[in-house]
């Protein structure tokens, strides 16, 4: 209330018990204090009137909380009182707290309220300060004040470092329905500023449809890419070169570098789904590749994938130093695998060549021979079981084997007439390594597509100089298991490299 000539800034006056908000309180109220003041207020009345500022038609109270409570308690509708001019810091504080308990606040918004709840009551001295005891503090704990929202000073601090994210990132995400999962949130807030924007980026632009999924790319892309170390590693794979070998982990820079790619929403294709559960297409294993193009390439050589898909090859190949070609049918591939080189690896952008066109084909060298230093790839598989697009060139829509029979002979004999020729006598190696699988057909038994492939290259004059077995962590082996038993086969747990050249 305003003081003016007439009517004094401060009056005692009786107000409506049912019309007065009570703000934080600093303490719980004592039983046996309010029904001391009880008694009192029977006996002689109310000594000392209680102190509240008055919004529109509602009071807040400033002080006297005892008071109050043994009105309530001898069932009084009203109270005197001293009426002050308002408060601004002790309104907001008002607001704070009434949209603290609103069911519908984001784990962002609830965040920032805690974060001004805490100021406010500073500036107002109703926080305990550093330093203070229990026997001359005067305001709040945290742990009063995690009690005082109804959490566990535990859950109390996880919910207030939400408010450490990026504004931006606040911004971007309270509009969507991510900003309502606490434990992401604060999981979030724990990044550094460049991998908070890029989860926000992702998720408020639908390029991925979880959060895990975008925390994942967003690490990765901002990923310290140590090349030379990785090189260091990759020369160690060959130091054991079997003819039977298994590749896996994910927390090389270069699976780390493949995943910028392979996690990619719009480059992601199911596979098979079992209710929830989806598994997307394998990828060749990053080290599979390395072991490869390091094996038989050097740094400036020139490699080929036909059959590039997500760009496993194409991004080992420029991690590790090499020039490369690749070739998909997949625009979507094409634009993530080239933005992944150029931003993540030192390849130069001319020595960069993405086709988006048919690798069996392969128009744009038909008038070329001894091209590539090194050919290596992992052609869709026959008979269409794994659908990789609807462009009607793709190999996955070739049903039949003797189709697919006939489109990898035209592609072998372009891949011959494009690679470099070898030199026995010289130890110089230049080949074309092909990843193929097998399956059951029933009643057709047994497919191999090793075998069929070694025929067309015997019949093209390439000589089969290496075959490599690669064990598989098959996520659907446990799911054949019974099947494979049925019908009396093992289940397969594996896949083979045919190593090809031309003298």
């Amino acid at each position: 209330m305003v003081a003016t000539p007439e009517r004094p800034a401060v009056q005692v006056v009786e107000i409506p018990l049912n019309r007065i908000k009570v703000t934080t309180r600093l303490r719980g109220t004592d039983h046996d204090k309010v029904q001391d003041i009880a008694e009192s207020v029977e006996g002689i009345g109310l000594l000392h009137p209680i102190t509240v500022s008055q919004h529109d038609e509602w009071f807040h109270l400033l002080s006297g909380m005892h008071r109050l409570e043994s009105f309530r308690q001898l069932g009084r509708q009203t109270i005197p009182a001293n009426i002050k001019d308002a408060d601004p810091l002790l309104e907001e504080l008002i607001e704070v707290e009434e949209n603290l308990v609103s069911s519908r606040l984001s784990a962002i918004d609830e965040a920032r309220f805690i974060i001004r709840w805490e100021e406010i009551l500073t500036a107002l001295g109703r926080r305990a300060k550093v330093g203070d005891n229990r026997w001359i503090r005067s305001g709040l704990t945290n742990e009063e004040l995690a009690k005082n929202r109804g959490m566990s000073k535990r859950s109390y601090q996880y919910t207030k470092s939400i408010a450490n994210l990026h504004p931006e990132v606040q911004d971007l995400l309270n509009e969507t329905e991510f900003a309502n999962s606490k434990m992401d949130m604060v999981t979030l807030a724990k990044e550094e500023d460049q991998v908070q924007l890029e989860v926000a980026f992702l998720l408020s632009t639908g390029k991925t449809s979880t959060f895990k999924r975008a925390l994942t790319l967003a690490r990765i892309k901002h990923y310290p890419f140590n090349w030379e170390e990785e090189q260091t590693r990759v020369k160690e794979l060959v130091g054991k070169p079997f003819s039977v070998m298994k590749w896996n982990g994910e927390s090389s820079s270069l699976a780390q570098l493949c995943k910028l790619v392979k996690e990619d929403e719009s480059c992601k294709v199911i596979k098979r789904e079992w209710g929830t559960e989806q598994a997307p297409l394998a990828a060749q294993h990053p080290d599979h590749c390395a072991f490869f193009i390091n094996y038989y390439s050097n740094p400036g050589d020139l490699v080929l994938d036909p059959f590039s898909g997500r760009g496993s090859n194409v991004l080992v190949g420029a991690a590790l130093g090499r020039k490369v070609v690749g070739y998909d049918l997949s625009p979507q591939n094409i634009s993530t695998v080239r933005s992944a080189c150029l931003e993540h690896t030192s390849i130069n952008e001319q020595d960069l060549v993405l086709h988006h066109g048919d690798g069996t084909v392969l128009e744009e060298y038909k008038d070329q021979s001894d091209v590539f230093d090194l050919i290596t790839t992992d052609p869709p598989f026959a008979f269409g079981v794994e659908p990789y697009g609807v462009d009607p060139r793709d190999l996955c829509l070739v049903k039949d084997l003797d189709g697919y029979i006939s489109k990898m002979e035209q592609c072998l004999k372009n891949l011959q007439r494009l690679i470099k020729p070898s030199c026995w006598s010289s130890k110089e190696f230049h080949p074309i390594v092909m990843k193929v699988g097998s399956s059951r057909r029933g009643e057709m038994g047994f497919i191999d597509l090793s075998t069929e492939m070694e025929i067309i290259g015997r019949r093209l004059g390439l000589v089969l100089h290496d075959k490599v077995i690669n064990i598989l962590d098959s996520q659907f082996a446990m799911f054949n298991l019974s099947r494979c038993i049925d019908h009396r086969y093992t289940v397969k747990i594996h896949e083979t490299n045919l190593v090809f050249v031309k003298y």
